[in-house]
């Protein structure tokens, strides 16, 4: 008997230091982070933001009423602090709040199957939606779910925040953009500028996911809200195939042979798409005329996007 309640006893004071556990843990994941003034970084070992390994931030100091908040996201390089610098300068005469998720840099995915020729993607500018051998993932285990997260946190702990961001990614981060469009509509963005991507996935049926919709997760019930969201695909004329790595698979050539033919072709499927379905298309095509594959000109080149929505905060 004394073994048996020594157990029971030593069962009971687990189950509670488990609940307890469990409970700090959501507290952590829900709760809110310590925004300060200026240039900032965040460790998240303690917040449930899945793929991100830091998060740069910048805060002006105004007494103004409202912050917007601004969303970069980086590209392959997973250089998410220079992102946040190129987006400094217009930080405080625009009242943004600059937030750059750095993602981990984890090994590719390989896809197989009915994927087109195997071959491999990357988790982050795909969104990691998939698993090995083109299983899908939870929804809460997308990093589109994790930008939503972050979003949240910020706007606990940031009384000046408006309750909807701006969504800005230049290269890979471009691709995490439009995509993030398409599997997220619901997100709470106002404008998503997908700037110089390499490649895209299309609202195309014909084609298979990753570079159409046909076998994707979710996309097939959410494309028809994702076409009617507020989303630039934005094109610096100058972006050439030697600038940055430039993907040369056969589906990825028959979108075109540079980076702002494929975006240019990525806008024609989608006016396709939503011309089939009676939509008016909530997408847009832009130029930075005379910008290359280069995300501190774009990001300036931007501006006058976020200005034309009448998004500046007043």
């Amino acid at each position: 008997m004394r073994t048996k309640y020594s157990i029971l006893w030593v069962s009971g004071v687990f189950g509670i230091l488990l609940v307890i556990g469990c409970s700090t843990n959501d507290s952590v994941y829900s709760g809110t982070i310590k925004v300060s003034e200026g240039k900032n970084v965040i460790e998240t070992d303690k917040y449930d933001w899945a793929g991100i390994n830091r998060v740069w931030y910048y805060r002006p100091s105004t007494s103004a009423d409202s912050l917007r908040l601004v969303m970069v996201l980086h590209g392959m390089g997973r250089n998410g602090e220079d992102y946040l610098d190129s987006w400094i300068p217009y930080a405080d005469e625009n009242r943004f709040l600059i937030v750059a998720p750095e993602f981990s840099d984890e090994q590719p995915i390989g896809f197989v199957g009915s994927l087109s020729g195997g071959g491999f993607e990357y988790r982050y500018s795909t969104g990691n939606v998939v698993s090995w051998f083109s299983r899908d993932l939870p929804e809460k285990d997308w990093y589109f779910t994790s930008v939503e997260h972050l979003f949240d946190a910020f706007l606990r702990s940031d009384s000046q925040l408006l309750n909807r961001y701006i969504l800005f990614g230049h290269s890979a981060g471009g691709q995490f953009v439009h995509r993030m469009v398409m599997f997220k509509p619901d997100a709470r963005f106002d404008l998503a500028i997908a700037a110089n991507s390499g490649w895209y996935t299309t609202p195309d049926n014909e084609q298979n996911y990753p570079y159409g919709i046909s076998g994707s997760p979710k996309l097939q019930d959410r494309i028809t809200h994702s076409l009617q969201r507020p989303l630039v695909v934005f094109l610096g004329t100058e972006d050439k195939p030697d600038q940055g790595g430039f993907r040369t698979r056969s589906e990825a050539l028959k979108q075109g042979k540079s980076r702002p033919q494929r975006g240019e072709h990525f806008y024609k499927v989608a006016q396709n798409a939503a011309s089939s379905q009676g939509l008016n298309l909530g997408w847009q095509l832009k130029y930075a005329e005379g910008i290359g594959h280069n995300y501190e000109d774009m990001a300036g080149a931007a501006i006058p996007l976020i200005q034309e929505k009448g998004l500046i905060p007043r």
